[in-house]
Order: C-alpha cells, then sequence, then structure tokens
C-alpha cells in the first residue's frame, strides 16, 4: 500500500477528483485493515462555486479544516449523525475539496459489515455505496479524522495507489443534493466509474 503523497492532492480540484477514480481508501483499526477502492466523487471549487461550504471564503469553525494543506481530511455532518468524508485540494488557502461519495469493498469486507450493523444486500453492493455509508462501515468520525493529514505516515486513513481506471470508464454528471447552488448546480463535477459489482 503506497501512501499517496501531497503533491497529487496540490492540483486542480477537478483533476484530483478524476484521479482518485480507483485509488484504494485505507483505514487502520484494532481489528485490521479496511480497504475500499473509490468509484464516485464530486468536487467542490472553493470560493467561486456556490455548493461550496467555503463560497465567497466563507470561514467558520466547520470549515476552517478547508482552508489547510492538501491532503488533509474534511469530516464533517449531516443531519446532526452521519459522517461525511472529504479531502482537501490545492494550495494551502485556497479551500476546495473532493467529496467521496461511493466506494467499492476491496479488503476487511467481515469489518465493513460489522461496523454497518446494518442488513447487507446481495454482493455487498450497499455496504459502501453512499458518504455516509462508507463513513459508518470504515468507522470514520469526525472527532477522531477531521482535521488530520492523510499523507502523514502516522495517519490510519489515507488514500493509496490502487487500479488503473480506463478514462472512458468515468461517468460525468451534476452532483447531488445542492438545488441551493444557482447556475453551479449543473456543473458536471461528479464523476464515477462504471463498476461491475457482480465480481465481489
Amino acid at each position: 500500500m503506497i501512501r499517496i503523497a501531497r503533491e497529487f492532492f496540490n492540483r486542480k480540484t477537478e483533476i484530483v477528483a478524476k484521479d482518485l477514480l480507483g485509488k484504494y481508501l485505507t483505514r487502520k483499526t484494532n481489528k485490521g485493515i479496511i480497504i475500499g477502492k473509490v468509484i464516485e466523487v464530486e468536487a467542490y471549487l472553493g470560493p467561486n462555486d456556490k455548493a461550496c461550504h467555503c463560497y465567497n471564503y466563507k470561514k467558520t469553525e466547520k470549515t476552517k479544516v478547508m482552508y489547510m494543506i492538501p491532503g488533509t481530511i474534511y469530516v464533517y455532518y449531516i443531519y446532526g449523525m452521519y459522517f461525511c468524508l472529504n479531502i482537501i485540494t490545492e494550495t494551502e488557502g485556497m479551500p476546495c475539496a473532493v467529496f467521496i461519495r461511493q466506494l467499492y469493498p476491496i479488503e476487511g469486507i467481515d469489518l465493513m459489515k460489522e461496523n454497518r450493523k446494518a442488513k447487507i444486500g446481495k454482493n455487498f453492493k450497499n455496504l459502501v455505496d453512499g458518504p455516509s455509508k462508507l463513513c459508518m462501515a470504515m468507522n470514520i468520525t469526525k472527532e477522531e479524522f477531521n482535521g488530520k493529514d492523510s499523507c502523514s505516515s502516522s495517519s490510519k486513513l489515507f488514500f493509496s495507489q490502487g487500479e488503473k481506471v480506463n478514462l472512458n470508464n468515468i461517468i460525468l454528471d451534476k452532483r447531488i443534493g445542492i438545488g441551493y447552488a444557482k447556475e453551479d448546480k449543473d456543473l458536471l463535477l461528479r464523476f464515477t466509474l462504471k463498476q461491475n459489482f457482480n465480481s465481489v
């Protein structure tokens, strides 16, 4: 597992988002290693993106993490009970991020199932097929990981080199749940990797 270095994240957010497809999200736990292949992401373009938490350079206690160095982990609550995972991109002070929407289970499936405490469908398709599901399955919490550096050798949550991706297998679409973002809601900044779940 080769940990992805900071230089990878210190690039244009759309490029990082596409290049994260096929990479492995790796979580080290006391019970073993959990790995999921990144197959769906969304790009958020900072101060000029009305869908971004830091639109117009907004800075709060919650969003201050987005101004940190590229490769920083940004975890936040939704609905007061679920977590969502993002990774900070571009240069320090430019609050951009890639939102991790969906994984494909690679290793530690029994641990994922144990963490989810939910009925899992055929071939584990719905095990990590949503942003909050993957956080539950990999035990990713705001308390443990928000603001931490994924590029540090001490981080128990990081991205590693995974599988090569055929660019023809990447689907571009609109981001989800951002109806408030006016014209920016129509930007094609959601990238999904075609995946055959029957092979799990």
